[in-house]
């Protein structure tokens, strides 16, 4: 599903199809601490939703809240219509992967993926044959015999998520599953991931710290801070429109002014400065304008549009396909802006200490709160 069917599907980040999974109120303190603070979703069918949010907010927990291996304090877990809040973990419907992958070492490939089938009453035969499905699925039928140390950490993923989708769960769980792999490998496995989990059509929810891989694979974010949801809605609703500067700033970098006047022309914070009417509605507390590097324009691009700023170039980072610019604006030396530029709008790379016309187009320009 792209990002403008989602968008049609899902409103103000609740589903419009029956929801496989329904949570409602879910809270977990472990001492003095709330991990998990009155946390309330659904996720429906065939839906793939992240939960997405640094360490220590609170997402691990809630994905082990979900398959019963904690035992929430309040609120309530249903799977397909049935409340499952106090069953234990094998009388819920779902297939989990680990950040580990927690193969049996001593078990092949074959071995592996056919583990939950040896309790089912399906012969010897039909769980060979489920067995040779899965390896075809996942690409691994040339290494059945192998043990999980003669594989790469790819291959090891592959196996363990054939292991969880063994029983033909209805709701698949994945607590970080590409976390431990290098950044070449995880972002084809991501893809590869996606390809699966729509083509078998299970439901799936993943817990992840990595902004870029919810964005690729995600029908639907959930952003997790200190406990709490504070923004759930498509990839694109996200990162284009945070809820506020934490939710911004995780989603990726943005430049932030704390605004320092409010008058009848407008709203000025550093050298960004919106009128009136495009500051449109209400300033959230301790506000900030906000424009991410990629929407700030310079040069030639800056000079064509409204209320071009002159500024000098103070750092300069050739990335290949970017060059991410550090730029300070005159008459706001204490607010430097950073800008991002495809490489090929720059015939000539600039120079620090060049002199340079930089602009923020007021469309790209957000009024946020700090989120605190």
């Amino acid at each position: 599903m792209n990002v403008q069917q989602s968008d049609t599907r899902l409103q103000n980040g609740a589903t419009q199809v029956a929801p496989f999974l329904s949570v409602g109120g879910l809270s977990k303190r472990f001492g003095q601490s709330t991990v998990v603070d009155d946390v309330a979703f659904e996720v429906g069918r065939s839906e793939f939703v992240c939960v997405l949010g640094p360490s220590g907010c609170g997402k691990t927990t809630l994905l082990r809240l979900i398959a019963g291996f904690e035992r929430a304090d309040k609120g309530v877990i249903a799977m397909n219509g049935v409340d499952v809040t106090t069953r234990r973990p094998e009388e819920r419907d779902f297939g989990i992967v680990f950040q580990s992958y927690a193969l049996f070492p001593n078990r092949t490939v074959a071995g592996n993926v056919g583990f939950g089938l040896e309790a089912t009453r399906a012969s010897g035969a039909q769980q060979q044959a489920r067995v040779a499905e899965l390896l075809t699925l996942v690409g691994l039928t040339e290494h059945a015999g192998k043990y999980p140390s003669q594989l790469s950490g790819g291959q090891q993923q592959r196996v363990a998520l054939a292991r969880a989708l063994a029983l033909s769960p209805g709701l698949l769980l994945l607590d970080e599953p590409l976390s431990a792999l290098d950044a070449n490998v995880r972002a084809r496995l991501r893809l590869e991931l996606l390809a699966l989990q729509r083509r078998v059509g299970v439901t799936a929810l993943m817990v992840t710290h990595d902004q870029q891989e919810a964005l690729a694979v995600a029908d639907r974010i959930i952003v997790m801070n200190r406990g709490r949801i504070v923004q759930c809605g498509t990839p694109r609703q996200v990162f284009e429109t945070p809820a506020d500067l934490f939710v911004a700033r995780f989603m990726g970098e943005m430049n932030a002014f704390p605004i320092t006047g409010v008058d009848h022309d407008g709203v000025e914070a550093g050298p960004v400065r919106l009128t009136l009417a495009e500051a449109s509605g209400s300033l959230p507390a301790r506000a900030h304008l906000c424009i991410r590097p990629g929407a700030v324009l310079i040069g030639a691009e800056a000079e064509a549009a409204p209320r071009p700023l002159a500024a000098r170039v103070r750092q300069v980072l050739y990335l290949g396909d970017t060059v991410r610019l550090t730029l300070q604006v005159c008459g706001h030396e204490a607010a430097p802006v950073n800008a991002e530029i495809p490489s090929a709008r720059l015939p000539l790379l600039p120079s620090i200490g060049d002199a340079v016309a930089v602009a923020f187009p007021a469309g790209q320009v957000r009024i946020l709160g700090d989120g605190a």
